[in-house]
């Protein structure tokens, strides 16, 4: 699949539709103003590793979020931010995808560049069978059965 000169390299990131929420809550919040972490674990419901997990996940989608004097500060606007979250798997249908791909927008041609890379993947090699194998965990059973019984 081509990738147009302009297009940002997203990582490979899948979660749920619960972590996904809570990153969104994380941007919004400190999009507002500077936070300290026990404010930020309080207000997200969060324990501490779950905190930091959160942060390298950000980092990992080139979100940046920068530790000064004790509060958190996120260095990009929130629209900026949010641009650059996993988003959970929609479960779409090949139809949906068709449909959404069709919108000359951005995302539109996203979409369409998936869909055609999941349609034009070739067929697997046919699977070859050796003839030698089948059945040799059977004739030893078999063996050590007739062993053991006498």
């Amino acid at each position: 699949m081509a990738r147009s000169g302009n297009a940002r390299r997203r990582p490979s990131v899948h979660v749920t539709l619960p972590r996904a929420a809570r990153l969104h809550r994380l941007v919004s919040l400190l999009a507002q103003n500077p936070r300290g972490r026990n404010e930020i674990l309080t207000t997200l419901r969060v324990g501490l590793r779950t905190f930091y997990r959160e942060l390298v996940l950000l980092r990992r989608c080139g979100v940046k979020v920068r530790h000064k004097a004790k509060l958190y500060h996120l260095m990009h606007t929130a629209s900026e931010a949010e641009g650059r979250l996993p988003f959970p798997d929609p479960q779409l249908s090949f139809a949906e995808m068709a449909e959404l791909a069709q919108c000359p927008c951005p995302a539109g041609l996203r979409l369409a560049d998936l869909l055609a890379s999941v349609i034009a993947q070739p067929e697997p090699p046919p699977h070859k069978r050796s003839g030698g194998t089948k059945g040799t965990k059977a004739k030893a059973k078999t063996k050590r059965n007739a062993v053991n019984n006498n």
